[in-house]
């Protein structure tokens, strides 16, 4: 019994050894974690930082004591909502959040944090301490998979294609023959006639509906990135790989990949692309690891591309292995059966959007319309509709403003010229301040959010990098929850 006694009090001896040089002893701890640990004062200003810390954000422990902690390692965007979560933990509340850290390098990594309330002596919360996680991989993963979703179209919506007329019948007559066949598509036409829906309508009648349907436009890409943006490449692969990426023939894997504006692809990676459609092989930049991938490519632009590969300006092997299946998509002066019940669709939309009862198409507008040369196409169609209806909340009048010499009275094309509201200046200024508030609500109704059905981008009927370039253009501050660093998609 005594050997016992003796036996547990060698461990308590042993504690209170070591409890005697107690502040050694919880640093060692601390440091010893694999997540970090932050501790800041009521103003969130930083009294204590671990090794981990140390390594997450480049900073030695001497250059972060002191110094705000927001102000240190979140983007300047952010801070308000850091400022606005500062209060709350001072009311006693326990948080858990994702943010954007950023690094000495000045690189921005993903953290999970779980933010605690600490009290003194007095019961008084006088700071906060943090955990802090590392969730790039997981962050990636979620980025890629809401553009997927939004890619993929299943929020349960089907392609709306509108159009009765003889030229545009005659296309989807093509659209029916070529989906139930695996043979790659040029779609050729005119800037703003729907050439990504008619691709999208391939796809939704193929049997790779069920599969991934990627999109690139290939005019958006900088020059230097379009292997990484096809191909993808590995952490340390050049300047600014901080982790390997995913490219989009890997995310279109068994699925479809659009490539917009293809004529756009420099010429020194045509044999790249040629190799994974003959191969169906790839490496990463960066990686030796050869890739294998099953991929229907559907392909368009508003050039002659055969022209362009006479000219040495476009492969011709390349060409013709994506033009296997042509398609010509008419342009909207050709096809001026389809302008009422387009612009209806439109107005519809444009209504549910504004929150706002649907204005009326009367004759006159119908003529005004259908006279109209649309030198934008389809776009310009649906871009006057809604700017005429943010301007007629005022009095419920439908006004637009398309030039004075529509080419079909006269039988001469009509020079491309701007066109501006009735009211000039003050009219563009009012439009400004509508597409701001559009989106502002649209962000604040959606947390920030920006991908996925749920997101803005999807509320507002419009591409997610379309709005994110917007939001950048307009310098708003807004929540950060699916809307990845780099707008181009580089994860």
């Amino acid at each position: 019994m005594v050997r016992d006694r003796e036996a547990m009090q060698l461990p308590q001896d042993s504690l209170a050894a070591m409890f005697g040089q107690r502040e050694e002893f919880y640093r060692t701890i601390l440091d010893s974690l694999a997540e970090g640990v932050l501790i800041t004062d009521a103003e969130s200003r930083i009294l204590y930082v671990n090794r981990a810390m140390e390594e997450m954000t480049g900073c030695r422990k001497e250059e972060m004591v002191g110094q705000v902690s927001y102000e240190l390692l979140a983007p300047r965007s952010r801070w308000p909502y850091m400022r606005k979560r500062l209060r709350d933990r001072l009311s006693g509340k326990d948080e858990n959040y994702h943010n954007e850290l950023v690094r000495k390098d000045g690189s921005v990594v993903w953290i999970s944090v779980h933010a605690t309330p600490y009290r003194n002596a007095r019961n008084e919360i006088v700071g906060t301490i943090g955990t802090i996680t590392r969730i790039d991989r997981e962050k990636r993963l979620e980025m890629e998979n809401a553009m997927l979703r939004d890619e993929l179209r299943r929020d349960g919506q089907t392609t709306q294609i509108i159009g009765s007329s003889p030229a545009f019948q005659k296309v989807m007559e093509q659209v029916r023959m070529v989906a139930a066949t695996c043979a790659n598509v040029l779609i050729l036409g005119e800037s703003g006639t729907g050439k990504e829906l008619i691709a999208s309508a391939i796809h939704e009648q193929s049997d790779r509906s069920n599969k991934p349907f990627v999109r690139v436009n290939c005019a958006s890409v900088p020059k230097d990135l379009f292997e990484s943006e096809f191909f993808g490449h590995v952490r340390g692969a050049f300047t600014g790989a901080i982790k390997d990426r995913v490219g989009r023939f890997e995310l279109a894997r068994d699925g479809t990949l659009f490539l917009d504006e293809v004529g756009e692809i420099p010429l020194d990676l045509q044999a790249k692309l040629l190799r994974v459609i003959q191969e169906g092989q790839f490496e990463r930049v960066g990686d030796d690891r050869t890739r294998t991938v099953n991929v229907r490519l559907i392909c368009a632009t508003n050039r002659d591309l055969e022209a362009e590969a006479k000219a040495g300006r476009f492969r011709e092997d390349l060409y013709y292995r994506l033009s296997v299946f042509p398609i010509n998509l008419p342009p909207l002066r050709e096809r001026a059966e389809d302008i009422p019940p387009l612009a209806e669709h439109f107005l519809r939309r444009a209504a549910e959007r504004l929150g706002m009862p649907t204005p009326r198409l009367t004759k006159e507008h119908l003529k005004q319309l259908s006279e109209y040369e649309w030198p934008g196409n389809v776009r310009e169609l649906q871009n006057a509709i809604e700017r005429a209806a943010i301007l007629s909340r005022s009095d419920g009048n439908l006004r637009f403003a398309l030039g004075h010499s529509p080419a079909k009275a006269s039988g001469v094309p009509r020079a491309k010229t701007a066109h501006l509201p009735p009211h000039g200046e003050s009219s563009l200024t009012e439009l400004k301040r509508a597409e701001l508030k559009l989106i502002e609500d649209a962000l604040t109704k959606t947390n920030g959010k920006i991908y996925g059905p749920d997101g803005a981008a999807a509320l507002l009927a419009m591409k997610p990098t379309t709005l994110t370039s917007r939001i950048r253009r307009q310098n708003l501050n807004r929540p950060t929850r699916g809307f990845p660093a780099d707008m181009n998609g580089h994860l």
